[in-house]
């Protein structure tokens, strides 16, 4: 009995080294968003999105729970200019992920940060949509907040009653 139980422990053994090596090979994608969020993102949002200086906070934030387009552009190409998060303005420099996350990736993500602070859900597709719409194109403080940086009448987030965060400067 003894010389089963040793085959069956070393059988197990190995079946375990196996299944873990096959785990540690899947794809980033296969990981869920906030796995995804602290492999990424967490260095500079925090491991609870609360953001560490220079870098804004994602929690209470209009830009994380706001419009979908703004959140997938920004992730996707990077971000250069002013936020503002409630009272606070931060300056800090986001890097583009489009080279290094797919598109489920990066719904993953953002689906997880939304889904958290009341925001819904965003898919692969949305994300392959603004992907294309783009092509890398930076993304700045006017031109992103204001969609053709044509002072307050043409800055969406002005025309709702506030800044709401908007980078244009007006």
């Amino acid at each position: 009995m003894i010389p089963s139980v040793r085959h069956v422990t070393a059988g197990r053994l190995f079946a375990s080294f196996v299944l873990l090596f096959f785990l540690s090979a899947l794809p980033l994608h296969a990981k869920g968003g906030r796995a995804l969020f602290l492999e990424h993102c967490a260095q500079c949002h925090g491991a609870d999105g609360e953001g560490l200086d220079p870098n804004p906070p994602l929690k209470d934030s209009p830009w994380v729970t706001g419009d979908p387009e703004r959140l997938i552009r920004i992730v996707l190409n990077g971000y250069a200019g002013r936020i503002r998060v409630g009272e606070e303005e931060y300056t800090g420099r986001m890097p583009s992920w489009r080279t290094i996350l797919s598109d489920g990736q990066i719904a993953s993500i953002l689906t997880y940060l939304r889904s958290n602070r009341g925001g819904e859900k965003i898919s692969a597709d949305q994300v392959a949509s603004v992907r294309g719409k783009t092509k890398g194109e930076p993304t700045t403080g006017p031109a992103s907040s204001c969609m053709g940086g044509g002072g307050r009448r043409h800055c969406r987030h002005h025309r709702m009653g506030g800044r709401m965060g908007c980078g244009c400067g007006n």
